[in-house]
């Protein structure tokens, strides 16, 4: 049909498997561990949204998805060379000639890829840097044609000061927040002028409010001066910060042009790489765009054809099962309301552990890749049982590899095995700065709009009447150093993506035994980083810990220059002992690990050691009881005796019946006159006491293979599964402190 996406050929008969690009108004998940090309299916499935005219807003955290912009119409070696990844480890002939021969094993080649590039209009946005386009995200608000009453003037208003009050750190709730809702009547205001809510115009509305009540009460009771004074001062830091002037100048944030097509009515892909940004700029870019994005679908008429998609490339921390990060509210209502709008939200993650599945229960399509750990594998079993009726989910999993992905579709009988094709995008992997910085940007998109003239008188005005609230002269526009630390605490660096700005996480350094019984493990050592900006010290440890991967902390900064954002308000000596505290009481509950333990020997096992490595450890370190090995020797020398026996018994029952034989005949043929029976029951006998040695034979056998088996290498299907808390007895904290990420 002419809507299907074409996204490989199921396993078995290996006929071409396409997805109705309709189905995506219901939503998707990829789920697959790093490495079982999660990240190429996401790129197949932008690709071919394209080829069918949709448009596409894509998240991009880990800078792979840049690689859409790397269609090379001629497949020739000269389009390849200035992109091959960097390390050496191949040419560009040689990967023009892979590229060509992957694609024409799925009947496409270099027209196909040609047809594609010129579909479509491709733009890398990299806010907060202009190694891509640019984007305003904190410039202006301009009115809405319905005014601010209307429900898309309440949702602009929501998203645009959502974002305003998380990067200043500030509580965003559209209900309990004093500076959302005084904020929010500012706007009110200035719309209600005519005029464009800039940061300056709202600075100035915010000094002196031209309103005397809020609600019911008045303005003094609700939100006294020098309460307001202390949001202004932070409102014109804000204004005044080099960390924050990246995110006002560019291209405007129009989302109905993102998700809408050229003029000549080519789709357009809209790529938002984050990967350079740390952990609060990504949360309040993402929140933004997602913010703009349900505004913009509200405003929509009604469809049940799939009018654009946004694609997220890794949810996590974005979507949290139990935390609220700024993120999750916008990305709930897309996943529950837009379908009735035609816009489709796919996910893509590692960890289906990592999210919310409150909001993954509206996804209707489901992408199962190879899983890392036994507890996705089941959880995931279990809800695609749930889902589909079948009684194989778990066999099934089991096939996936790398490129081959269980898919679920509601809209399909059953659930199918598919490899996914060759990408005609050159999956190089992530782009750096300077990498995305030699992409071509279309010039319309690279425009950043100017300062408007009453933008300028705006800012004039709230500059005088910041004046008299104080304002503190503008902070220095280089980079700086990084804040002083509490007593105690220590400063370390994680170079973990190359950003400019450094964000502070609390790093616990910690050595844990596990304990089972009688069973114990080795001493592990443990590096957990917790985000710092909680509510208090207490509520630290609750956040999403980090992954550092395998990357070590250092003592010195990196050799650029970084911008450091502030510590937490309550990092100080009473904050830094409460924080100690809550090390003590919660890091025990939060290393909690499952194990795997031998039933025979009572040996207990490592984080993350698989039952392999773990069967070898035992056979090499576990030494049998002496008393175990003194009695399979006894069976042994028992088993010796027995076979000598059985085999003296199966002699003797020969001779018997050879001589009991000769009697028969003797007495059919010969002089005799009678069989003599008494011989022929001997044999009977003998057989029978041949039958009890041959049984003594097989039970001793039988005991020694179950002796070998607890002496020996032992069988890893004979571990169970344990869950441990550590006991705080066993958990040794060696050290916490400041670690800077960046």
């Amino acid at each position: 049909m002419a809507n299907e996406l074409f996204l490989g050929r199921t396993v078995g008969s290996a006929a071409p498997l396409s997805l109705e690009a309709d189905d995506l108004t219901t939503h998707g998940l990829i789920v697959g561990m790093t490495g079982s090309g999660k990240t190429a299916l996401g790129i197949i499935l932008i690709e071919e949204l394209l080829r069918k005219g949709v448009p596409v807003l894509a998240v991009d955290p880990k800078g792979d998805l840049a690689n859409l912009l790397l269609d090379f119409p001629s497949l020739s070696p000269a389009e390849f060379a200035p992109w091959l990844p960097p390390g050496g480890g191949t040419t560009a002939e040689a990967e023009a000639q892979r590229w060509t021969k992957g694609l024409s094993g799925w009947g496409l080649s270099a027209a196909d890829v040609a047809a594609l590039a010129a579909s479509r209009e491709a733009t890398v946005y990299t806010p907060g840097s202009s190694a891509g386009v640019s984007l305003d995200l904190l410039g202006s608000l301009a009115p809405p044609p319905g005014g601010s009453a209307e429900e898309e003037g309440r949702d602009l208003t929501a998203a645009f000061l959502s974002g305003l009050l998380g990067l200043m750190g500030r509580d965003a709730d559209p209900v309990s927040s004093r500076e959302f809702i005084l904020l929010a009547r500012c706007v009110d205001e200035i719309w209600g002028r005519g005029e464009t809510a800039t940061l300056e115009a709202l600075l100035a509305t915010a000094a002196a409010p031209p309103f005397a009540t809020v609600g019911a009460l008045p303005l003094e009771t609700f939100f006294p001066k020098k309460d307001r004074d202390a949001l202004v001062l932070a409102l014109n830091g804000l204004i005044a910060s080099p960390a924050t002037a990246a995110f006002r100048g560019g291209a405007a944030l129009d989302v109905g042009r993102l998700l809408g097509k050229t003029a000549d009515g080519r789709p357009r892909l809209s790529v938002f790489s984050i990967a350079h940004l740390g952990d609060s700029e990504r949360l309040f870019v993402v929140a933004t765009l997602l913010a703009r994005v349900r505004a913009w679908m509200r405003g929509q008429p009604g469809s049940t054809a799939l009018r654009a998609l946004v694609y997220i490339d890794e949810i996590f921390g974005f979507f949290p099962p139990s935390a609220e990060p700024p993120t999750k509210k916008p990305l709930l209502s897309l996943l529950k309301q837009a379908r009735a709008f035609g816009l489709g939200t796919v996910l893509a993650t590692q960890n289906p552990v990592d999210l919310d599945y409150k909001g993954l229960a509206n996804c209707g399509c489901w992408w199962v890749g190879t899983l890392q750990t036994e507890r996705d594998r089941a959880r995931l079993a279990d809800g695609l049982t749930s889902a589909s009726g079948l009684t194989n989910v778990e066999e099934l999993l089991s096939q996936t590899k790398k490129r081959v992905f269980l898919l679920h579709d509601v809209h399909r009988k059953a659930p199918e095995l598919f490899e996914t094709r060759w990408a005609m995008s050159y999956l190089r992997g992530p782009m750096t700065r300077e990498e995305l910085a030699r992409i071509p940007k279309p010039a319309q998109a690279a425009a950043a709009a100017p300062a408007s003239a009453t933008g300028a008188a705006v800012a004039a005005g709230a500059a005088g009447t910041a004046a008299a609230v104080a304002a503190p002269p503008p902070p220095p526009a280089g980079p700086s150093g990084p804040p002083l630390l509490p007593s105690g605490w220590s400063a370390k660096w994680l170079d973990r993506r190359g950003a400019e700005r450094a964000t502070p996480y609390l790093y616990v350094r910690a050595a844990v035994r596990y304990r089972s019984g009688k069973a114990i493990s080795d001493e592990i050592p443990v590096l957990r980083l917790f985000p710092l900006d909680a509510a208090s010290p207490r509520e630290v440890l609750e956040g999403e810990a980090l992954d550092a991967g395998d990357r070590p902390l250092a003592d010195a900064p990196p050799a650029r220059a970084l911008r450091y954002a502030d510590l937490p308000s309550w990092a100080g000596a009473s904050g830094v002992k409460e924080v100690e505290k809550a090390i003590r009481d919660r890091l025990p509950d939060l290393l909690t690990a499952t194990l795997l333990q031998d039933p025979v020997t009572g040996s207990l096992s490592n984080p993350g050691e698989d039952p392999e490595a773990f069967a070898a450890r035992v056979a090499g370190k576990a030494k049998p009881p002496a008393a175990l090995v003194e009695r399979l020797e006894k069976k042994r020398r028992d088993l010796e005796q027995a076979e000598a026996a059985e085999k003296g018994r199966q002699m003797e029952t020969l001779a018997t019946g050879f001589g009991a034989a000769i009697d028969v005949l003797g007495g059919l043929f010969g002089k005799r006159k009678s069989l003599k029976v008494g011989r022929v029951g001997s044999v009977l006998s003998k057989r029978r006491m041949e039958a009890t040695a041959e049984s003594k034979v097989e039970a001793l056998r039988q005991e020694i293979a179950e002796l070998e088996a607890k002496t020996g290498a032992p069988d890893p299907d004979r571990f169970t599964s344990v869950e441990v808390v550590p006991a705080r007895t066993n958990v040794d904290v060696l050290g916490a402190g400041v670690a800077w990420v960046s």
